[in-house]
């Protein structure tokens, strides 16, 4: 046996095992769900025993009430297997629901603990993908390897021809059959398209809402969102789980109805088939092949030519999610309680992965609590990182950073953002209402809460003119707002936050003068809520940060200098020259030279 072999023998039997660990916690239910199917079963190996009863009993005595008896008997058998049936399928199919729902969950609550990095190396349709589709794939290797193999059925119109060519009399029987089974398959065609496209739809709405969170993932995890993620997202996947048992109820009855139909149909082929043999013009032999090709004709279609295809798609789809399951979550320390101090930098280089030089080279800033700091400087100076460092979505490999002496990694991540806010410099808005995107800081905050934030972020005002005020749709990314409405929605929120950190990423940089300062005026309501606010902001406009207590200069990850803004003018250097640079560019109509969005 050669390597490969062996590789993917241990592969398929590591993704085998895999698939039972996800099945161990239902082994009760399993159990009671083989013994059903194992019962349809031995009713099914039942039915040949009144082909047997009729050639041995029924039809040699020819009796009329002998036949009015079997057939009632034959009734009442296949009516009973129909039901047990039913109930095989359909709580197969729903087992297979629940543990595919459960995967689910708790892949979608893993990908949200995941550290951001993970995110950096996957596209999100990707890592939605993994929650939302590859499930899917294991839901039909699981429903289909519960499923009871069978043959292909024969051509209908082939058999049907060959049924007439026998004996056209006997034939007309399914003149009758016929014509119910497509009744039923008709009756049913219009709910189970209407089911089918509910479904599709609240795909779409898992996906979208899946996507959606991880495309903006720094702000789930700076605001804490991630329980409202999990609770959006399980609303959509439980209507999904109960739109799929619906449906089934409906292919169940459709199915049932179907086989109970074409059973019957047989009963009238023995019927009138035997009292044809006991007239003498229809051979015993004759009317067994007719059964057997009536049975071809009339047996319910089960696919599973793709049985494989859906075997080999469930194991990739176990194997991609057990690759997500087993990347390492973020990990924080014990300690709940940040204190109010100093946020520092201490000797910090860090490195993104992939990269030949690092982002930051021996970094050291310290602002004081309360205090405002700018950060500025060339494009891919390093601002945006420090900043991601502070919010912890990255660690330094070299260096730590702190806040009033301890190591960020020594607080309990919820408890560290929970301090922490974040205005980005695209600001970061969720399909929902104003107030909703708002209280995304803070779920429990009360009507009059959110409102005095809009009123601080200088946002009341529009919003009281949007059609519905604060309940009015702002549309996916609230592309209902504009650049400058949606940058004050932003800040609202980070204001409800009540944060001790604010990270204030180039709040300005898209907007024209005119938003610019209604911003300004914004920001001036956020630096208000308290003396006690730690402010770190990266500035594109310098003359936007002249009032900050400090401002440092970052070129090439390292510090160049720092200073208040009247300090660094009278030092010439390199601040001097960003302004000088700035306001040639802005005398000149030009678009200003930017201080960068994010570091690499």
């Amino acid at each position: 046996m050669s390597d490969a072999e062996t590789d993917t023998r241990e592969s398929t039997l590591t993704i085998l095992k895999r698939l039972w660990g996800v099945l161990a916690p239902y082994k009760l239910r399993v159990f009671a769900l083989a013994l059903l199917i194992s019962f349809s079963s031995a009713l099914e190996a039942a039915g040949p025993q009144f082909v047997r009863y009729a050639f041995d009993t029924v039809i040699p005595e020819g009796e009329a009430t002998l036949f009015l008896w079997f057939g009632a008997a034959f009734a009442g058998f296949y009516l009973f297997k129909a039901v047990v049936g039913y109930g095989g399928m359909y709580w197969s199919f729903a087992l297979t629901q629940q543990v595919v729902s459960d995967v689910r969950m708790d892949a979608y609550e893993h990908l949200l603990r995941l550290p951001v990095s993970r995110f950096s190396n996957e596209q999100s349709g990707s890592l939605s993908s993994r929650v939302v589709n590859d499930p899917n794939a294991l839901e039909g290797m699981i429903q289909a390897a519960a499923s009871r193999l069978s043959g292909q059925l024969v051509a209908i119109l082939v058999v049907a021809s060959i049924l007439v060519w026998m004996n056209w009399q006997l034939a007309l029987v399914n003149l009758v059959v016929l014509p119910l089974l497509a009744l039923i398959t008709w009756y049913y065609q219009e709910p189970l398209r209407n089911a089918s496209r509910s479904i599709r739809e609240t795909v779409a709405r898992m996906n979208a809402s899946a996507t959606e969170a991880v495309s903006n993932v720094r702000v789930v995890k700076a605001f804490v969102g991630e329980p409202q993620e999990r609770d959006r997202f399980g609303e959509s996947n439980q209507t999904y789980v109960d739109l799929n048992l619906d449906r089934r109820k409906d292919v169940g009855a459709m199915e049932g109805l179907i086989n109970v139909t074409a059973n019957y149909g047989i009963g009238a082929l023995l019927l009138v088939g035997g009292w044809f043999v006991v007239n003498g013009s229809l051979t015993l032999g004759e009317l067994t092949a007719f059964i057997m090709y009536q049975r071809q004709l009339q047996g319910p279609i089960k696919s599973v030519m793709f049985f494989n295809d859906k075997l080999q798609a469930g194991m990739a789809a176990l194997d991609r999610l057990s690759n997500l399951m087993d990347t390492a979550p973020e990990d924080g320390g014990d300690a709940e309680d940040v204190p109010v101090g100093p946020v520092e930098l201490e000797h910090v280089t860090f490195t993104y992965p992939g990269a030949d030089d690092p982002a930051l080279d021996d970094l050291s800033f310290r602002v004081e609590p309360g205090q405002t700091a700018a950060l500025v400087g060339s494009s891919g100076a390093g601002k945006s990182t420090a900043t991601n460092l502070i919010a912890r979505f990255w660690d330094p490999q070299d260096g730590r950073v702190t806040i009033d002496g301890h190591d960020l990694r020594t607080f309990d991540l919820k408890a560290l953002r929970q301090r922490i806010a974040l205005v980005p410099q695209s600001p970061t808005l969720f399909s929902g209402t104003v107030a909703d995107n708002i209280r995304y800081a803070d779920p429990d905050a009360p009507d009059d809460a959110v409102r005095r934030a809009g009123r601080m972020a200088n946002a009341h005002a529009f919003i009281q003119n949007l059609p519905s005020g604060y309940a009015t749709q702002i549309g996916e990314r609230g592309v209902r707002l504009s650049g400058g409405q949606k940058q004050r929605v932003a800040i609202a929120r980070a204001i409800l936050k009540d944060a001790q950190v604010l990270l204030l990423d180039e709040a300005t940089s898209d907007l024209d003068s005119e938003s610019e300062a209604v911003i300004q005026d914004a920001l001036n309501g956020l630096f208000a809520r308290g003396d006690r606010l730690t402010s770190i902001v990266i500035a594109h406009r310098l003359s936007t940060i002249k009032d900050a207590d400090t401002i440092f200069v970052l070129e090439d990850g390292q510090l160049v200098e720092s200073g208040s803004h009247d300090e660094l003018l009278t030092r010439d250097g390199r601040y001097a020259e960003l302004l000088a640079l700035q306001r040639r560019d802005d005398s000149e109509v030009a678009p200003p030279i930017t201080s960068g969005v994010q570091a690499s």
